[in-house]
């Protein structure tokens, strides 16, 4: 868990790349002689929309705060001349929306017969180029289309998305054909547009009013000049980019930061020692560099001597005595019981103010070990 919230900033920074870069980065999209298409961007991320035309051709842009609905409907013809190798394909690419109509016809102008030739219609951005000199690699790549007479074909769009009509030379020689696509297209309408500009002047620019949802409508004027490349720039509102980090950087943090406490609440629960037991535990570890017998000097008692013997015998334990109540007492103000260790290394030597004033200080070592010390733990008598 604690990972995956360090992880965190580094998931949104790569979001925040795709999403830039990616879903609202710079696109270049298909249209078909009068047909339209709807695009949507949220104002939370950008600002502004540029749109320009790469092959001259006029289109217009629309924009509406609701969904447009894809009712209007509009008639076009384009004809082409073709020179289609053997077992290769020819064709136009469109784009177009659900519920449109495609009509094909075309017309050989050599003495091959037209049982060979078959009309299709491939969706997505397959290209006529890539397909082989191979039978099973047409069947398998493209969508034939039943024809009638040997020279039409009809399809019914069922889904937005650029769309490849073309005709299939299944003839072991090139064939020179004329091919006429009549297209009936569904396009969305503008009749509630909030904005609109073209690209007939260059290129056009809509500022978006934060933070709806726009909906805009790009459509191709119908100029019979075929197909229209369209330019779609994006400016990114790089501010709530920067807040969004900002926010989930902050987020992070007082994870981690409760984690932090409540780790140190569990140690602190466990470090609740009985006084007897404390106080045992402090004398043997200071203890853990004596000798396991105390040397004594063998002392002969002559006379006189026996009662200085005596005399000595009760100091010393009298002395003893004072030994083992310092040993209780703070080694720093001598005023206070020993009642905190530090942690890493487990000393208990100190009351727990002087523990924390070797902890403010810059050294921050342990007077026994003189080892780092990390934190400090208050023990507590039970």
């Amino acid at each position: 868990m604690l990972g995956c919230c360090l992880l965190s900033p580094f998931g949104f920074l790569a979001f925040s790349a795709t999403l830039r870069y990616g879903y609202y980065g710079d696109s270049l999209i298909l249209l078909g002689p009068a047909s339209s298409r709807l695009i949507t961007t949220s104002s939370v991320f950008v600002k502004q929309l540029q749109v320009s035309s790469k092959d001259k051709n006029q289109v217009f842009v629309h924009t509406s705060n609701k969904k447009p609905e894809l009712s209007s409907q509009t008639n076009w013809t384009a004809s082409d001349f073709f020179l289609v190798e053997a077992y290769k394909s020819k064709g136009i690419s469109l784009w177009l929306n659900q519920g449109s109509t495609i009509r094909l016809r075309w017309e050989e102008h050599t003495t091959t017969g037209l049982d060979k030739l078959h009309g299709m219609v491939v969706k997505g951005d397959v290209k006529f180029e890539q397909l082989q000199d191979s039978h099973t690699t047409f069947l398998d790549a493209i969508s034939l289309r039943e024809t009638v007479n040997g020279k039409e074909a009809e399809y019914m769009v069922g889904e937005d998305d650029r769309y490849q009509i073309g005709v299939l030379n299944m003839n072991a020689k090139n064939i020179i054909l004329t091919m006429e696509v009549n297209v009936s297209a569904k396009v969305y309408d503008t009749t509630k547009a909030k904005k609109m500009c073209s690209t007939e002047n260059g290129p056009c620019r809509i500022s978006f009013f934060f933070p709806d949802t726009h909906y805009v409508i790009l459509t191709a004027a119908n100029n019979g000049n075929g197909v229209t490349y369209v330019e779609i720039s994006l400016v990114a509102r790089v501010v709530v980019y920067v807040l969004i980090l900002g926010v989930t950087a902050i987020v992070v943090y007082l994870i981690l930061k409760i984690l932090g406490v409540y780790d140190d609440a569990e140690q602190h629960s466990q470090v609740t020692i009985d006084v007897t037991y404390r106080t045992s535990n402090v004398v043997a570890a200071q203890a853990e560099t004596e000798p396991l017998m105390r040397v004594e000097e063998n002392r002969m008692s002559y006379g006189t001597n026996a009662k200085d013997d005596k005399q000595n015998s009760g100091a010393y334990s009298s002395s003893s005595s004072e030994e083992l109540y310092d040993e209780k007492l703070c080694c720093i103000c001598y005023d206070e019981q020993r009642n905190s260790f530090f942690v890493p290394c487990g000393h208990c030597a100190t009351c727990y103010d002087c523990a924390q004033r070797i902890v403010d200080e810059e050294s921050k070592v342990c007077p026994i070990c003189r080892r780092l010390i990390h934190k400090v733990r208050r023990l507590f008598h039970i």
